[in-house]
């Protein structure tokens, strides 16, 4: 049972890219859950660390909280309405004598919703201001600072000013903090099956009559059984193809991984070759989901993402 720290570099919002080489920082370490990294330190001053319905990440006098998902808080909505469902949900019952509370958003392809407000926390007696934010897969992340200098001093922006037509490139540095879910791998993390699903649909039509050609699926599903003595199994089995002429392929492989470092596992045999993979975890609710990327074909840079079963 560790913590784990590692150099970051700059990321866009809602991306996992990360540097993950390693730097020296002792931190104590809270709830394990099993795991063998509860606390991740960020070089530019970050520290992430599990809690029970969120993520904590603090940084001097500004704490962030990445939530959980929870019923009630996404659904379809107007943004004033479903922020306010969501505040009185993730946030207020950890506050009182809430005041000046407004909502906001931005008007763009994926809309931000916003709530903030000043409140006294329950936990410590001290007057906060708080921001809560979401943008497209970002999950509900609340902000809180000893006051809105301190939040403006950090995120260089005056939320109580956005309107509809603001520029959405203000809330990018509240958006990339949903990339701090993020925590280092062992050994011992792995035993049982891990599985990822992928669907992609395409409907066809023609170019020169508009008329509907037909739907173009792809699906697979990737999975691994980890053993004892760093044993594991993989298969693949995918179908791709229009409707009526589909294609199945499928593959399968076994032999030994090891766990490079914090962030990178390597596979003996993946289909007829070692591969290597940039690794680490993220949190919900009463588990971790595994993502990984190959770590010398990265492509698009998106990680595959694994539920254990």
């Amino acid at each position: 049972m560790e913590s784990v720290s590692f150099k970051k570099q700059a990321v866009t919002p809602v991306t996992t890219n990360v540097n993950t080489n390693p730097v020296n920082k002792p931190v104590t370490v809270t709830n394990t859950n099993g795991y063998g990294f509860t606390t991740t330190n960020f070089d530019d001053g970050w520290t992430s660390t599990v809690q029970a319905d969120w993520v904590d990440v603090t940084k001097g006098n500004i704490k962030v909280l990445l939530h959980y998902p929870k019923q009630g808080t996404i659904f379809p909505a107007d943004p004033d309405p479903l922020t306010r469902a969501a505040w009185d949900i993730l946030v207020a019952p950890r506050y009182s004598n809430l005041r000046n509370f407004r909502t906001a958003y931005i008007s763009t392809y994926d809309r931000p919703y916003l709530g903030m407000g000043y409140a006294t926390s329950n936990s410590t007696g001290k007057q906060v201001f708080i921001v809560f934010f979401r943008r497209g897969d970002s999950g509900w992340i609340e902000f809180i600072a000893p006051d809105k200098n301190a939040f403006i001093q950090y995120f260089k922006f005056d939320p109580e000013a956005i309107k509809w037509d603001s520029n959405s490139d203000l809330l990018n540095p509240l958006a990339v903090m949903a990339n701090y879910n993020k925590f280092g791998i062992a050994a011992g993390d792995f035993t049982g099956t891990w599985s990822s699903d992928f669907t992609g649909v395409q409907q066809l039509y023609n170019v020169y009559t508009g008329n509907y050609a037909g739907m173009n699926i792809n699906q697979s599903n990737q999975t691994f059984q980890f053993g004892a003595g760093g044993s594991y199994s993989w298969s693949i089995l995918s179908v791709n193809g229009q409707v009526g002429t589909m294609r199945y392929s499928n593959a399968k492989s076994s032999g030994k991984f090891t766990v490079l470092n914090n962030w990178q596992i390597r596979f003996t045999d993946i289909e007829g070759k070692p591969k290597k993979y940039n690794a680490f975890f993220s949190c919900i609710k009463g588990a971790r989901v595994l993502k990984m990327l190959d770590a010398d074909y990265p492509g698009s840079g998106i990680y595959l993402v694994f539920g254990k079963k």
